[in-house]
């Protein structure tokens, strides 16, 4: 094994629509289904920003009721996390969205921010202004 390189493959970038699963104030993210029956195994959407290590854990066909916290977190809730979720998604829908094509980002952004005003206060529109950008651009995120 001189001199052998071993090459590897480009790593694929992971997409930005994670499942994410907002409870009692807190947002989640799935990490791994596994078991039988199969779970899925969530980790605490702040993990990098607070090193927050809360874990829950779900049924695949499950509903959000069923999630259950195996790990506690170490911040408070945001009470505004679930509007915040939703209107990302609008945000998303709108900016790909036919009626919406020929509209400015800040027209779609405005127009949204009318429905979740609190999410659009939490999420100002030079934040995201470049999330909106690649999500029209690219339709599979």
């Amino acid at each position: 094994m001189d001199n052998l390189r071993m090459e590897r493959e480009p790593r694929k970038k992971r997409m930005s629509s994670r499942m994410r699963f907002v409870h009692q104030g807190f947002v989640y993210h799935n990490n791994v289904i596994a078991g039988s029956p199969p779970l899925r195994y969530l980790g605490c959407a702040e993990h990098k920003r607070s090193g927050c290590r809360a874990r829950a854990m779900i049924p695949v066909d499950g509903l959000i009721h069923e999630l259950k916290v195996t790990q506690p977190h170490n911040h408070p809730p945001d009470l505004n996390a679930e509007e915040k979720d939703a209107f990302i998604k609008e945000l998303k829908a709108g900016v790909r969205s036919v009626s919406m094509e020929n509209a400015t980002l800040k027209k779609v952004y405005d127009t949204i921010a009318e429905v979740f005003p609190k999410g659009a206060k939490e999420i100002p529109f030079k934040s995201i202004c470049s999330s909106l950008h690649r999500w029209r651009k690219n339709h599979e995120l």
